[in-house]
């Protein structure tokens, strides 16, 4: 690789980095609102109020859960599935949102058991609807295991920052009930601080994980090292065709 070459593919990706350091930065540092969407697409977790982008939930904090219309809980599934006391004409009860474990926030390791959910979580959240939609507009999430809020507790596993993600399940029958043989929806992961102890949220994140300033500021050295580069060489072929 010529020299010529090496400054330009450094200084491009120099001001790449530059640009994406900046705008970590900037996310993180500000207030904002944000999404996260589960992989089927059925489910999104929206945060309420002013959050501080790039950073987990604070344990206590209240989320929005929505779900769209799906084919997983919707009436007609359901009743295919025979789901207790729901075998013929249109689905009745509720929807029952509780926080589960997902290690590594990973497809393969969503819940399968009632042991993975903290029951002490549990939201009743509304009648179960003919096409499987909801909006649970202030279901709360905790850093788990909590004894101080929500007692001894029922889940195996741990709710925090990375590795320890959660998801919220959605479930047609209670998970303690035996919910995990019915229908049921999962949310997107996401990490969760305990944050002052208190439960109460007052830290508010998007759940996402934190991206530390100590990463952030030798990248963005490394992107102005580039762009200067770029800069010196530019002049001295402008002054050799001078």
């Amino acid at each position: 690789m010529s020299i010529r070459h090496f400054v330009k593919t450094f200084a491009a990706c120099g001001a790449a980095t530059l640009c994406g350091v900046a705008f970590t930065l900037a996310v993180g540092a500000g207030p904002a609102g944000a999404s996260l969407v589960s992989g089927d697409g059925y489910t999104t977790l929206n945060t309420v109020g002013t959050v501080t982008a790039g950073t987990p939930y604070s344990s206590g904090q209240s989320i929005n859960v929505v779900t769209v219309a799906n084919s997983t809980l919707n009436n007609a599934a359901l009743v295919t599935a025979k789901v207790p006391g729901q075998t013929t004409g249109n689905a009745t009860g509720n929807f029952y949102l509780e926080e589960c474990t997902d290690p590594g926030g990973t497809t393969a390791n969503l819940p399968t058991a009632p042991s993975n959910c903290e029951a002490a979580t549990k939201d009743v959240s509304q009648s179960i609807s003919l096409d499987g939609s909801l909006n649970d507009p202030d279901f709360t999430a905790y850093a788990l295991p909590d004894p101080i809020t929500l007692g001894s507790a029922t889940m195996t596993g741990t709710c925090g920052e990375a590795p320890n993600y959660c998801v919220v399940g959605i479930f047609s029958v209670l998970p303690q009930s035996g919910g995990f043989s019915y229908p049921k929806l999962f949310s997107a992961p996401f990490q969760i601080t305990k944050g002052d102890g208190l439960d109460l949220g007052d830290s508010p994140g998007d759940g996402t994980p934190e991206v530390p300033l100590a990463i952030g500021l030798p990248l963005a050295g490394l992107a102005v090292l580039g762009g200067g580069l770029a800069i010196r060489h530019r002049r001295r072929r402008q002054q050799q065709a001078a």
